[in-house]
């Protein structure tokens, strides 16, 4: 996946404010000089590293490998967790930010929803940081205070007072993991929200086909595919014959059961990485990845053959008669463009409606252009 400037710099934000935490524990003290070697073993002994304190001076700092574990996995698991998550929110708002109308304030709304909970988790991260930090000055003061006294008393309010710092840390970690898993589970609702709105986006309200903005992205996309591949493309062009007439003899709402039929027909006999697309009023268009001319206008000619096969009538009404449709198909070429593409078979699509419709035409020209 590639990242425009913006992105990188949210993930970079992000990256910042991790490393800035770490470098705040390692001035505390935190992460002082550490035997690397203990954190290989499997023995969970507490051990201890010689460090330099906030005024200069020399001190050893006690670590729990339990609580350094489960402070380091939330951390991991937090900034992994925005670092993958970030983009790909932020891809699917700005791709399907496009749209207009009430699609786009749904999108806008949503936007602003993601922002302000990817705010809270960088919230939550810096307050964690915030909080190792007060427990590693609390251990190193903890530490001092038990070095530097043999009082009873004070060994034990100094052992009191670490115990409660970690108990402190154990209620902060619980509430900071609580929270997480709340904007977890939200952005994963909006995730799901974004994918049905931009769905809903590049679907054409009536046949429920794909729009023609889609169509466009789409055949852009797979004709660079397929020439840097060098493999087969074919486009399907299809419009429904005398279309006009079936509108103005018995009115729109049998126009479009009309259309909606035959976006159904076409989507019965693709595959699904083929294309369906609404092209214009009653012309369709069908992309089809790695598949000949040949091929396609076999699946034309299954279409053009089960739709004019269909009955039509009117509810309570006289029979509407017989509708057909005609077809253009084109590959691919070397070096062809996808206009050219479409140019090529929509000019067989007015071939067929010229020699009596109900036809499929193809264009077998593969000569590079």
């Amino acid at each position: 996946m590639k990242l425009d400037s913006r992105r990188w710099a949210l993930v970079a934000g992000v990256a910042l404010v991790v490393a800035a935490g770490v470098f705040a524990l390692i001035r505390a003290g935190f992460f002082a000089a550490p035997d690397l070697a203990s954190l290989w073993t499997w023995s969970l002994d507490n051990w201890e590293t010689a460090g330099v304190g906030l005024s200069g001076e020399p001190v050893r700092v006690a670590h729990e490998p339990l609580a350094l574990i489960r402070n380091l996995a939330l951390i991991t698991v937090s900034f992994i967790g925005v670092l993958l998550g970030t983009p790909r929110l932020v891809e699917i708002v700005t791709r399907s930010g496009r749209g207009g109308g009430a699609v786009g304030e749904d999108f806008v709304k949503m936007r602003r929803l993601i922002d302000g909970e990817l705010g809270t988790i960088l919230s939550l991260v810096r307050a964690h940081l915030d909080s190792n930090k007060t427990y590693s000055a609390a251990l190193v003061k903890g530490h001092r205070d038990l070095a530097a006294t043999s009082s009873p008393d004070q060994i034990r309010a100094a052992i009191v007072l670490l115990i409660a710092e970690n108990q402190k840390m154990l209620r902060e970690t619980e509430e900071h993991q609580r929270r997480l898993e709340d904007s977890q589970r939200l952005i994963t609702q909006l995730r799901a929200e974004l994918a049905e709105t931009q769905e809903l986006n590049v679907r054409d309200s009536l046949t429920q086909v794909f729009t023609r903005g889609h169509f466009d992205e789409t055949l852009a996309r797979e004709a660079k595919a397929a020439a840097a591949a060098d493999r087969a493309l074919s486009l399907i062009m299809a419009d429904i014959d005398h279309f006009k007439k079936i509108n103005d003899g018995h009115g729109h709402l049998i126009g479009d059961e009309v259309l909606k039929n035959f976006a159904r027909t076409m989507s019965k006999h693709v595959e699904e990485k083929d294309t369906v697309a609404r092209y214009g009023g009653e012309e369709f268009a069908i992309i089809m990845p790695s598949v000949s001319f040949i091929e396609a206008k076999a699946t034309a000619e299954r279409i053009r053959a089960e739709f004019e096969t269909k009955k039509w009538a009117i509810k309570g009404g006289a029979p509407i008669g017989r509708i057909t449709a005609s077809f253009g198909v084109a590959q691919l070429a070397p070096r062809e463009s996808a206009e050219s593409l479409i140019q090529r078979a929509d000019a067989k699509l007015y071939v067929s409606k010229s020699r009596g419709r109900n036809l499929v035409t193809v264009d077998a020209d593969l000569s590079s252009r």
